[in-house]
């Protein structure tokens, strides 16, 4: 059996990586970008001190399915957009139920 053997720089091999990535990735409709707001993510301990919650009453919403995680590596994160929206549903169920 013979093979054939290109040597390329390091730059070039860069260059056609990140090209079969990107052809990758438009093929499978990963290359839609994120909004600035969608980037943007908060750790547990954050959601936590912004909802106003422990830890045990986090776990508890994502597994009723009220906060979804993300996970990222070995970390769990959340959408700040999507606990923002929870934010405020809160906020407005709490002066509900002051008036």
């Amino acid at each position: 059996m013979t093979g054939n053997f290109v040597m390329l720089q390091m730059d070039d091999l860069r260059q056609v990586v990140t090209e079969i990535v990107e052809e990758v990735c438009i093929k499978r409709g990963l290359n839609e970008k994120p909004s600035h707001e969608e980037d943007e993510w908060l750790t547990r301990e954050e959601v936590c001190n912004k909802l106003h919650i422990t830890y045990t009453t986090l776990w508890r919403k994502e597994n009723e399915g009220i906060i979804k995680k993300h996970k990222m590596g070995r970390r769990n994160y959340y959408s700040k957009k999507e606990v923002d929206a929870l934010f405020l549903s809160d906020v407005e169920t709490t002066e509900g139920n002051l008036q």
